[in-house]
């Protein structure tokens, strides 16, 4: 019979831990592990609300079919159902677009910078460049972004020397997200970028300068985008308007009830228009003769398909629109 000792007993227990923790490194090796990339855990941590499917760095992946849906929402609503959700700070506007009418969506992967300090950049790129980080701090960020990504950038407002892109990393972000950028800082190259396709920038400003005297500390960390704190996989609806930031747990309801309000101002603009109703009527709370008269008028629009573009059962509606008070 044979029987282990303590010292070999201790020995297979270590032995044994390490190798668990060296598998589960190697699930996450697809993420740098360093001091600027934030763990998955603590991702996790602060949006824990989500339930859904996550990507390795921990951003919550909110679904390909909501953020195409969120793109038709009307900036205003998702605003203001938000603000009655108790998110008061989601929107921020009066920057610039490298297109006003090429309106994008996407999940937030958000990138911190300060201003440069030499010995703690230092130590940055050196951790970094040794966890598989490559080339200079800001394109760290890029080679992290997934399709559908929109890579948000919180650069302390820098313009001169804070050209985050051109049009050479430009393109490098479009081919791998198909979407844009929000960076709190300025881009070079206007005119090269306005000939990518679909690509957008909201941004401070534009600049001929090159980048200089930053440095990344944070990538998916919270982030703040003027007045609205981004947290990483928030979804990000962007238009001529501005920028409103929704937090991935509510994109649903959001999207939902956006989309069944779109049909009732259809309804009342319609209706109006025939002077079945005055401003005043459709701008209060509804009378249920007026509730009986849009049901009849969801029904009789079968050409035009108005039940099939209602997103719930009639029977669910009205649970989407008690949030609403306006």
């Amino acid at each position: 019979m044979n029987f282990f000792t303590k010292e070999s007993l201790f020995s297979l227990i270590v032995a044994s831990l390490l190798m668990t923790a060296c598998a589960h490194a190697q699930e996450l090796q697809t993420v740098p592990q360093d001091a600027v990339v934030a763990p998955a855990e603590r991702v996790e941590y602060y949006t824990y609300q989500w339930e859904g499917e996550r990507y390795p760095d921990g951003r919550p992946r909110v679904s390909d079919d909501l953020l195409e849906r969120l793109k038709e929402v009307n900036l205003e609503d998702a605003w203001q159902l938000l603000y009655e959700m108790g998110y008061r700070n989601q929107f921020e506007g009066g920057w610039k677009m490298v297109h006003d009418d090429v309106p994008f969506v996407g999940r937030a992967l958000t990138a911190v910078y300060m201003p440069a300090r030499p010995d703690v950049q230092e130590r940055l790129v050196e951790e970094g460049l040794e966890a598989g980080h490559i080339g200079s701090q800001n394109s760290w960020p890029i080679d992290m972004l997934q399709e559908g990504d929109v890579y948000l950038g919180d650069t302390f407002g820098k313009i001169a020397q804070g050209t985050m892109i051109g049009d050479k990393l430009g393109n490098s972000i479009f081919a791998r997200t198909g979407t844009g950028v929000i960076f709190d800082a300025s881009v070079r190259d206007l005119e090269a970028l306005k000939q990518i396709e679909g690509f957008n920038a909201f941004v401070r400003d534009f600049h001929p300068s090159f980048l200089e005297e930053v440095m990344l500390v944070g990538i998916n960390v919270p982030a703040q985008i003027g007045n609205v704190t981004v947290m990483p996989g928030d979804a990000i609806l962007a238009k001529q308007t501005g920028i409103v930031v929704i937090p991935p747990h509510l994109l649903e309801q959001v999207v939902i009830t956006a989309e069944i309000i779109a049909l009732r101002d259809e309804f009342t603009e319609e209706r109006i228009y025939q002077r079945v109703y005055t401003a005043g009527q459709v701008d209060s709370r509804w009378t249920p003769e007026m509730e009986e008269d849009f049901l009849g008028w969801l029904e009789e629009g079968s050409e035009e398909g108005r039940l099939e573009r209602l997103p719930v059962p009639l029977d669910e509606m009205y649970d989407y629109l008690q949030q609403r008070t306006w």
